[in-house]
């Protein structure tokens, strides 16, 4: 049974990380379908691997670094499709994708934050089998008993619905 402090600290990164890690592997895929894929994919690799990630270690590397073997894996299982982003390029979105948040950053994840908690309840449920439980969308659609294009389209909704919130609440900050 892993440490409840070190398990919540792992928690909270991931949550911190998502939106990065969710951002980098979209911009390597160019398909928001195939990306939430392999990001649900990435979330798996990283609960499994959570006894070897070391506190106090840059945390968004190391998911990074998953979830490009992900993509790399995915792009492979996909050979007919083409590749657009040599590794070195990936390589490049990640070390972009790894410097320091700014203060908007920061007051975007902070509104994140609070505007999931204004989500109905079957939302933040969604979100969180989604992206905090790394359930593929196939899996989420079966226990559902909905067609995966179905839970896709409400995930779709969910994300704009956020995304709505997040502009409102910055944009109430900024006249502060």
């Amino acid at each position: 049974m892993p440490d409840p402090k070190q398990y919540d600290e792992f928690c909270e990164q991931l949550q911190c990380a998502t939106g990065r890690i969710l951002a980098y592997i979209n911009a390597l895929l160019l398909n928001w379908n195939d990306a939430e894929d392999v990001f649900q994919e990435s979330c798996v690799v990283l609960w499994r691997k959570f006894d070897e990630f070391q506190p106090g270690t840059n945390f968004v590397a190391w998911a990074l670094r998953i979830a490009q073997n992900k993509v790399m894996d995915f792009q492979k299982s996909c050979a007919r499709r083409q590749t657009f982003f040599t590794p070195e390029l990936q390589t490049s979105f990640m070390a972009e994708i790894l410097r320091p948040a700014t203060s908007a950053e920061d007051a975007g994840l902070d509104a994140l934050s609070n505007c999931m908690k204004e989500l109905g309840a079957a939302d933040r449920q969604l979100v969180q089998l989604c992206y905090g439980d790394g359930v593929r969308v196939r899996e989420i659609a079966v226990q559902m008993g909905r067609s995966p294009q179905s839970v896709h389209n409400s995930l779709r909704r969910i994300r704009m619905t956020l995304f709505e919130c997040i502009e409102r609440v910055i944009e109430r900050e900024d006249r502060r």
